[in-house]
């Protein structure tokens, strides 16, 4: 959809950093998140940056080279960026598409900035631009780890193969103090845990040290299912202001979890997490994650009875396809094995459509798929699930997070209301029906250019198709994910 989804959580917090590292006195910075602000359909805007750094996941690639064209048209002389997971994944492409690509972290972007605009317009300490990220809903980011001390089959963090590493307190502290006053903090860590202890249990301290001074009334972070084999590190995340976490469960299938190569959740059932959080006043949440191509409908169909007939249970906070990631071990796992549908784009692998044959057949799984992720057919049963684990729980957990429990699985599962800009509404409104399979789905309206484009830029809204109509791997999807970058920062 064109429209924001605003109340989307986590939100993109790499903008915000990146904008840090630009001298505030020297450079006007905009930010712009098409998940949380829209789509970006306004033409003044393009015209209007020297240079855009870009960044998003694999799937985002078509859409940072429909930007980069629109900034290009507007003004011949801008430079244009790419970081994050997409030029990991496809560097032959982005060397040939962006002026640069930056395969490191957020920091890199300092050098540059440096070297393109000068040294006057770079900001070395880098705090983050927290003022940019209005209107805040109530909360606040930090990150104090990067990447993750897992090997998940399916993460795209798995494929880069970047060491875990825990932030230096100097960042920590700069983080905090950009971030001001505010309720509630979400730490953006892909493993808040993490492998070293001692290193845990400090960052826990230094969040604790901030909420006893009252800047903020709790947090939340995501951790593994490592996390709660030990009881202390609960206790402790409770005495230091902890109220929520976040486990990617995935399955309640060992064998899913096993061919995941998620190890660490195989004994995370959402039941004792829950309760195992509730008893030290802290929310818990999860993920599911389907794969038909390893499971039934049937069996998807028993998980699902299996958590909405348990009102004690929570409902998952989030709910998506498996996503072979260009890059991951799932991904070369589905090209060996000859499991990717014939025709997908890049852009398909979004987990919200079929991209990979199933088990059963495609036209039983793709309804089956759709009335899952609005839970129809389950309507009456989820909303006695929900108020029935609120009441369940609202002994061992504060009001605000109990009348949460009630709200949020409701938004979660039911029918969505995009509302943005006209222009935004009106897109989202003439979008071609999802189809729920990458066989059949149409390509959405962003691969029609908002207003005429020279000839030059037409191949830059062309999708890149990753499987040909065989099922094979393109030429040109091969040569964007191995050819060398000509210009690496």
């Amino acid at each position: 959809m064109a429209t924001p989804t605003r109340l989307f959580v986590p939100r993109a917090m790499a903008p915000y950093m990146l904008a840090g590292y630009f001298d505030a006195t020297q450079c006007e910075v905009r930010v712009w998140d098409e998940a949380f602000h829209g789509a970006m359909l306004d033409p003044a805007l393009f015209a209007w940056p020297d240079m855009v750094v870009i960044s998003g996941l694999t799937a985002a690639f078509d859409r940072a080279r429909q930007l980069a064209a629109y900034c290009r048209h507007a003004n011949p002389r801008v430079i244009t960026v790419i970081g994050g997971p997409i030029p990991r994944a496809l560097p032959g492409i982005c060397a040939d598409v962006f002026d640069y690509a930056c395969m490191g972290d957020v920091e890199e972007i300092a050098s540059l900035i440096e070297a393109t605009l000068g040294p006057d317009a770079v900001q070395l300490d880098g705090a983050p631009r927290f003022d940019l990220t209005a209107p805040k809903l109530g909360l606040g980011f930090v990150e104090t780890t990067k990447n993750c001390n897992f090997a998940c089959a399916f993460c795209s963090l798995t494929g880069e193969n970047r060491a875990y590493v825990a932030h230096s307190d100097a960042s920590i502290t700069r983080q905090l103090d950009a971030m001001g006053k505010v309720p509630i903090v979400m730490v953006l860590d892909n493993n808040f845990f993490g492998s070293n202890r001692r290193s845990y249990e400090h960052r826990v301290e230094l969040l604790g040290e901030r909420w006893r001074s009252g800047q903020f009334r709790g947090w939340g972070a995501l951790v593994t299912g490592d996390f709660f084999k030990r009881p202390a590190n609960l206790e402790l995340a409770a005495k230091n202001g902890c109220i929520g976490l976040f486990s990617g469960v995935e399955s309640l299938d060992p064998e899913i979890l096993q061919g995941f190569n998620k190890k660490q959740s195989l004994s995370s059932d959402p039941l004792s997490l829950a309760q195992a959080c509730a008893e030290h006043g802290i929310a818990f949440d999860y993920g599911l994650i389907f794969d038909f191509a390893r499971q039934t409908i049937a069996e998807v169909d028993a998980q699902m009875d299996r958590l909405i007939s348990d009102h004690r249970m929570p409902l998952p906070a989030l709910a998506s396809l498996a996503i072979p990631i260009a890059g991951t071990p799932m991904f070369d796992e589905a090209v060996q094995s000859q499991r990717i549908m014939p025709g997908v784009l890049l852009s398909d692998m979004d987990g919200q459509k079929l991209v990979e044959w199933p088990q059963d057949p495609v036209e039983k799984v793709v309804p089956f798929f759709q009335r899952l992720l609005r839970m129809q057919g389950r309507r009456t049963a989820l909303a006695r699930h929900v108020v029935r684990h609120a009441w369940h729980w609202r002994r061992h957990l504060p009001i605000e997070t109990t009348l949460l429990s009630l709200v949020r699985p409701l938004h979660r599962f039911g029918p969505r209301i995009g509302v943005g800009s006209l222009a935004q509404m009106r897109q989202s409104w003439r979008e071609p029906k999802l189809t729920y399979c990458a066989m059949t789905d149409r390509p959405r309206l962003a691969y029609q250019p908002i207003h005429h484009m020279p000839d030059r830029f037409r191949a830059d809204f062309e999708p890149l198709v990753v499987t040909d109509a065989k099922g094979a791997l393109t030429d040109t999807f091969e040569a964007a994910r191995t050819a060398p970058l000509a210009q690496v920062v």
